[in-house]
């Protein structure tokens, strides 16, 4: 005799229960009831048979199994599809690309990705939701798209599985680990995921590649980013007006959409005002006032743009998209426009073919702004401060000086005694 359901007044439920059981309410002749502690999905129309489908384990009718339990039944809503397809056909397609990972816990994969984000920004707030979503999101979902298609059993044959696919790029190698690794000790720490799927250090330093040398970041000469200024104005005035802010403010270019015009506190001039706030990382980033760093030209002159008297009038034209709208910059747009112009272009050649060789990229900018600035006397601490980073990540991660400086500052009249 096939056990009978159990039947349980809304009062007397619990509320995850309610909530199980609303969540077919509003579909035509859908119901979910419990059969023993197995969930059952059920379908009554008119003049045709009962259709029912067990839900596969560990998707069970209890607490800590309700939102998995949830979510399949809306996926099955949505694979059965009005009806073309039975409830049995509905389940197996989903079923074939479920990826649960065992009797013991019952999140997928994507869960604990989602999962992971809100502990990083949400709770822990370690980095902004588009930081994961740009540095982290790529690895994770490669990762879960490889144990899905059964490609990886463990931690070691992920990492393997994982990496061929940036074979030509080292640094991202290294990345992919370091992000999988964290990943899979969050997964079993919060998760119950088996203990199999960390990525241990002795996995990474047989699989990951070394890494590799450590570039060398050009400092671009004052008189060449007045040229290119100069060249890229002629072309497009917005693009110029972009060029001319992040040299003259050593701006990160995402710090562009962040840019308002306030009156100095302790000056009172009008003074460009960063709200940008970076979290996460080894350093987090304030809001703050932003100081220009003038340029030399050939004749030693110094340079400066009245940006901020621009800004604060309207008169500072900025590119715009096919929308008429001004558009949002960042890193890979300023990158990919920079690739587009000739002299830049020109620039890479130059400054790779020094001895030793400078790697020109759009951070140059702000490298270029961090060593002027140091040239021309200004403080450590106020240089930072500018910035918006710690001297330790001033110390760690930017140029302060070149060669050129260096021979300028022993360049003092003496009297030379023969040898």
């Amino acid at each position: 005799m096939p056990p009978r359901a159990t039947v349980v007044t809304s009062s007397e439920r619990p509320r995850w229960e309610q909530r199980l059981v609303e969540t077919t309410e509003d579909w035509n002749g859908w119901s979910l009831t419990r059969v023993r502690d197995r969930v059952v999905v059920r379908y009554r129309e008119t003049g045709k048979p009962v259709e029912s489908v067990t839900l596969p384990k560990p998707l069970l009718w209890d607490q800590a199994s309700h939102k998995d339990v949830i979510r399949w039944v809306e996926r099955l809503y949505v694979a059965w599809n009005q009806g073309a397809l039975t409830l049995k056909g509905a389940l197996q397609r989903i079923s074939g690309t479920s990826d649960k990972h065992g009797t013991r816990h019952q999140a997928t994969w994507e869960d604990i990705v989602e999962a992971m984000r809100e502990s990083r920004v949400g709770v822990g707030k370690r980095c902004s939701a588009s930081t994961f979503d740009k540095n982290w999101r790529p690895f994770l979902e490669h990762g879960c798209d490889l144990i899905r298609r059964k490609k990886a059993t463990d931690g070691y044959s992920l990492l393997k599985a994982a990496l061929p696919r940036w074979r030509d790029a080292p640094t991202m190698q290294i990345e992919c680990a370091r992000y999988l690794a964290i990943f899979m000790e969050f997964a079993v720490a919060r998760h119950g995921v088996p203990r199999t799927w960390l990525i241990t250090d002795f996995d990474k330093q047989e699989l990951v590649p070394r890494k590799p040398k450590v570039r060398l970041k050009a400092v671009i000469d004052d008189v060449d980013l007045l040229e290119l200024v100069e060249l890229v104005e002629r072309q497009n005035r917005g693009w110029g007006n972009i060029l001319k802010l992040l040299t003259q403010y050593g701006l990160r270019p995402v710090e562009i959409q962040y840019l308002t015009v306030r009156k100095h506190p302790t000056t009172g001039a009008l003074t460009f005002y960063c709200s940008y706030e970076k979290v996460g990382g080894v350093d987090e980033t304030e809001p703050r006032f932003i100081q220009p760093m003038f340029l030399r030209d050939q004749n030693d002159q110094k340079i400066v743009w009245a940006l901020e008297e621009a800004w604060h009038e309207g008169r500072l034209e900025l590119p715009t998209g096919n929308d008429g709208h001004t558009i949002k910059l960042d890193g890979r747009r300023v990158n990919g426009f920079l690739h587009r112009q000739p002299r830049w272009k020109e620039l890479i050649e130059i400054y790779g073919a020094k001895n030793p060789s400078e790697w020109v990229r759009p951070y140059s900018l702000r490298d270029s702004y961090s060593v002027r600035s140091h040239r021309e006397g200004v403080p450590k601490s106020s240089i930072c401060a500018s910035m918006g980073h710690s001297e330790a990540c001033h110390d760690r991660s930017y140029r302060t000086i070149t060669a050129g400086i260096v021979a300028r500052d022993y360049a003092f009249p003496a009297t030379s005694i023969p040898a």
